[in-house]
């Protein structure tokens, strides 16, 4: 057999206050659970608003942001070409200019034992280009900056790093669609 005892109902001024007590800290929390997400849905639209691909250079703007490109680029190319040693032309991929003239892009480089690396994504700091082998702790926050922001194109080709967007590698590479080459 069970037995249900029942709590007196609590009467008086201690019961009344700590009633309210208990109410006043449930509204405290509530208001502290709507602050915060609050705050998250803010920081998180800021995020949004600083990570979203800024529009490229168009009209009047264009003119003077590839003459600006072309500058920096001059600049950067022999530079990436000597950092490289390549004793043939550098094969690049897509090259383009941020609106604060950094230049970025891909390039296919010869490793140390002379053969092909595949297109390898690099900035410049400067004139001085900068690959992600040079262990920099930022270069992947620098490089996703890049990506957002194509002000200016300075040389179409392909965004893929490597070897397949190679030249060696669009002949050698093929696309496959439910293992069927396309």
């Amino acid at each position: 057999m069970t037995f249900v005892l029942r709590m007196p109902v609590a009467r008086g001024r201690h019961s009344r206050r700590k009633a309210l007590a208990v109410r006043i800290f449930d509204l405290g929390v509530m208001a502290l659970v709507a602050f915060a997400v609050g705050l998250m849905v803010m920081f998180t639209v800021r995020y949004e608003m600083k990570v979203e691909p800024k529009p490229p250079a168009a009209g009047g703007q264009l003119v003077q942001a590839r003459s600006m490109a072309r500058v920096r680029w001059a600049s950067v190319k022999p530079r990436l070409s000597a950092r490289l040693a390549q004793p043939h032309a550098l094969e690049l991929g897509r090259v383009w200019a941020r609106r604060d003239g950094r230049v970025c892009g891909l390039v296919n480089g010869w490793g140390s034992f002379g053969g092909l690396t595949g297109m390898t994504r690099f900035y410049a700091q400067g004139d001085e280009p900068v690959f992600k082998q040079d262990g920099r702790p930022d270069f992947e926050e620098e490089w996703w900056a890049c990506k957002r922001d194509r002000y200016v194109v300075i040389r179409e080709g392909s965004e893929e790093t490597g070897f397949c967007p190679t030249k060696l590698g669009r002949q050698r590479c093929f696309d496959v669609v439910y293992g069927r080459p396309e």
